[in-house]
């Protein structure tokens, strides 16, 4: 038995790295050498960024805020990153379609902000979805993404159609079964919601059987299987006639097999090859998150190899083990996680566990290590109505998320479960899920790449303004042109662009927050003042991401949560933020209405919903008339963009014959395409019909009509930003203080009801050099049980979090 030869890599390694890059490798050299050479390039030049965000709760009603936390890591040790300063935090429904983004600016790795819902988003399931420009040149499965349910409470909500069709899938460890050598199959069973189904069944070699098999609570297990020559491998469910057929065998090939037992020190490796194998040597090669630990040569002279890894050599996370030819080509790989239990330890105490309605509360909070030394910790606290929010032992946390989740493929179900120490089987299943799901990091392909590829995303530290300056007279760009740019807030900050051939500029690393007033100027290479078209829309990346369609009536806990928040609803329409101050007895007036002035006027009435766009930054930065109805109007749903979007308002005929309603501009009926060429700067608002309301179109109204209306207060140019114009832009996010009170001794006075979903929230806690801090509060009048959940990062990058409860009684 043979043991591998030991690469450590730490963070000092790091200055020597650009030395090691000269050295050049010929391709008859050893493979090993290359790849290491690789993955060192491929961390330096193209560090990896990840999001998490620690949301205050996992489900809510329209009209209330998410409120999150944002943190930023790069790098193999998860060390809060300095590369990028903004991050984009976006709101996606359940049809794909951003409805709500934001840009948050990061401070050293760290963000906290907050999403408004619109109080007419219908009821379903949402996705949050997080990332940086840099995070752009990897996959869209990088990013953050966090589903979450969104109640209305006008909505109603019917059960959806439960399909019992399960997918069965098949892994054989290591990647291939070799006919003549026993091998471990995992399995994995996927209803059409996503998630795992509980399956037992049974394999087939032709009409006998040779195996059964039985998942776990996720749907996923293993068996025992050696193929032969010739013979064909079946598997079928209990209690289902389908027969799903298991990859074909190989007849010559190798085998990986990897026992990672959770009560030794060292990986067991075995490299098996068949008798008709003509492989003599093989490389085999361990790394985690880049961080090549442990490599080394075999020898299949006499076809099968044994070797150990200790498992100090690797850090905590996923490590791959891959098996590669003399070339260098993989031809086995296998995951196993490393748990050397080393991640930071939260704790949270507090001076009592029951506690009275609008009473203080006091929560003392230490962070310390795997050796209990104290540890500087940045954190954020959520505390939450236990009676009306759940917060799940194996919901995903940050530490689940940066070991487990942001370095597998495909959806992880429960990845907290995996991290409590409460679940017995865990080690034994998440040996299972490293079976089972698919690799998508650090590839031996881009290891053996000469290069890295230059990066078609940069690191922003800044927001960025791009656009074209032009020649009005002979509608031409101008090339060599300047465009100059200026702000007063948050600080006086100006800049400077020289345009290109096509009279592009770009500015960048712009810092300014909100919706902020700039100035920007556009000059000729001789002076001469010039005009200047801007890009004031973002283009989100494309979603990937299978976001659970399934929305059935809610739960008990659900329904409780409903009925709080629609009497918080109630109790914010009849108390003012004053405690002090209360609704009177209603009083009947008698009196003529007189409506407002609208600089909206229209033939066909107000119609059913109207919207004011001019004036709204947030609307009017959009890219096309399209997006201002997309998740703003219930009712309406938008799939695609641009001419290939499809429009559909709910109805009986728009749903039944898959027509598009009727479009309108200044009342005149227009086509998709015409509506399309339209700026969203110079529309003033639009308004839409549906239901009883379309009858005055009469056969034309059928599906519904959306009419939109120009403003009239921009003279003929209204694309143009004319010299030392001012225009309004979204900057970053402005962090809003979340809502405590603060109870006076004697409460008897204060008539409001308190009756809040999230008790408190602070996103930015930072504890002292001895590892502590406290955060104080308030309880709300609940009288039920109290979760709180607390959240963070150390300065090294080590994870951690923990979860208490206490009780509110009178």
């Amino acid at each position: 038995m043979a043991y591998l030869k030991i690469n450590k890599f730490s963070s000092t390694v790091f200055i020597t790295i650009f030395t090691i890059l000269l050295f050049s490798f010929s391709p008859l050299s050893n493979p090993l050498e290359r790849i290491i050479a690789g993955f060192k390039r491929y961390i330096t030049e193209l560090p990896q960024e990840k999001v998490y965000l620690h949301l205050d709760r996992p489900n809510y009603s329209a009209g209330e805020t998410i409120w999150f936390k944002v943190y930023l890591t790069a790098g193999s040790y998860h060390e809060p990153s300095l590369f990028s300063n903004t991050i984009y935090v976006e709101l996606i429904n359940s049809s794909g379609e951003v409805i709500q983004q934001d840009q948050l600016f990061s401070r050293e790795g760290f963000a906290a902000g907050q999403l408004e819902l619109d109080e007419s988003l219908p009821s379903g399931n949402y996705l949050v979805r997080s990332y940086t420009n840099w995070m752009r040149n990897a996959d869209e499965a990088y990013f953050f993404h966090k589903q979450i349910k969104i109640w209305n409470t006008q909505d109603p909500i019917n059960n959806a159609l439960s399909d019992e069709t399960i997918a069965l899938q098949f892994f054989p460890e290591g990647g291939n079964l070799i006919n003549g050598i026993m091998s471990k199959v995992g399995f994995k069973a996927i209803g059409m919601d996503g998630l795992g189904k509980v399956v037992s069944g049974k394999v087939y070699e032709g009409e006998k059987e040779v195996a059964t098999f039985e998942s776990n609570q996720f749907g996923m297990g293993v068996f025992a299987l050696m193929p032969k020559e010739g013979k064909k491998y079946t598997a079928t469910i209990e209690n289902s006639q389908e027969i799903v057929t298991l990859p074909k065998a190989l007849d010559s090939g190798i085998i990986l097999s990897v026992t990672n037992s959770p009560t030794t020190a060292d990986l067991l490796v075995k490299v098996q090859a068949s008798e008709n194998s003509t492989l003599q040597t093989v490389y085999l090669l361990a790394q985690t998150r880049g961080i090549v630990c442990a490599s080394s040569q075999a020898d299949l002279s006499k076809k099968v190899s044994f070797t150990r890894i200790p498992k100090k050599e690797f850090p905590s996370g996923i490590a791959q083990i891959t098996v590669l030819d003399e070339a260098g080509n993989p031809l086995a790989e296998r995951l196993v996680f490393i748990d050397h239990q080393d991640q930071m330890t939260i704790t949270a105490s507090m001076d009592k566990s029951v506690y009275k309605p609008r009473e203080r509360v006091q929560i003392d909070i230490e962070a310390k290590d795997k050796e209990g030394n104290p540890v500087a910790a940045n954190m954020s606290l959520s505390v939450v109505d236990g009676s009306q929010v759940a917060l799940s032992e194996n919901k995903e946390t940050i530490q689940s998320n940066l070991l487990l989740s942001s370095e597998l493929k495909g959806h992880i179900e429960s990845p907290g479960y995996y991290f409590n120490p409460s679940n017995q089987d865990r080690a034994k299943d998440l040996d299972i899920l490293m079976l089972t799901q698919g690799w998508r990091r650090f590839t031996i392909k881009e290891a053996l790449s000469e290069k890295v590829t230059d990066p078609e995303y940069g690191v922003e530290k800044g927001l960025t303004i791009r656009g074209v300056l032009t020649d009005e007279k002979k509608n031409q760009p101008i090339e060599s042109g300047t465009v100059s740019y200026l702000s007063l807030f948050p600080f006086p900050e100006s800049k400077t662009a020289v345009t290109n051939s096509k009279g592009e500029f770009e500015i960048q690393d712009l810092i300014f927050f909100d919706s902020t007033k700039i100035i920007l100027q556009g000059k000729t290479s001789n002076g001469r003042i010039a005009t200047i078209l801007t890009e004031s829309s973002y283009s989100s990346p494309q979603l990937f991401y299978q976001l659970y369609s399934d929305f059935t009536q809610p739960s008990a806990l659900d329904q409780n949560f409903l009925t709080n928040a629609a009497v918080r609803l109630a109790i914010d329409k009849a108390f003012d933020f004053d405690n002090s101050e209360f609704a009177l007895e209603g009083v009947e007036v008698r009196a003529k209405r007189i409506d407002q002035p609208s600089n909206i006027s229209s033939t066909y009435g107000a119609g059913t919903v109207q919207m004011q766009v001019a004036g709204k930054p947030a609307l009017e930065n959009l890219l096309n008339p399209i997006d201002l109805l997309r998740g703003r109007v219930a009712g309406v749903q938008i799939t695609g963009y641009g001419e290939s979007a499809k429009i559909l308002i709910q109805g009986v005929n728009s749903i039944n014959s898959s027509m598009e309603p009727m479009l309108m501009v200044d009342d005149i009926q227009v086509r998709l395409e015409s509506l399309l060429t339209i700026p969203v700067q110079e529309i003033e608002g639009y308004r839409v019909w549906k239901g009883a309301d379309t009858a005055i179109f009469g056969a034309r109204g059928s599906n519904g009509v959306i009419g939109f209306y120009t403003r009239k207060d921009l003279g003929t140019d209204k694309k143009t930003i004319q010299q030392d114009a001012a225009l309004t832009m979204k900057g970053y996010q402005v962090e809003k203080e979340f809502y405590s009170p603060k109870y006076p001794a004697d409460i008897s006075s204060l008539p409001k009801p308190d009756q809040r979903a999230t008790l408190f929230w602070a996103p930015n806690i930072q504890t002292d050099s001895s590892g502590k801090a406290s955060v104080s509060f308030y309880n709300s009048d609940a009288e039920h049980l109290i979760n709180g959940e607390i959240e963070g990062i150390s300065g090294g990058g080590k994870p951690g979090s923990t979860k208490f409860n206490y009780t509110i009684e009178k």
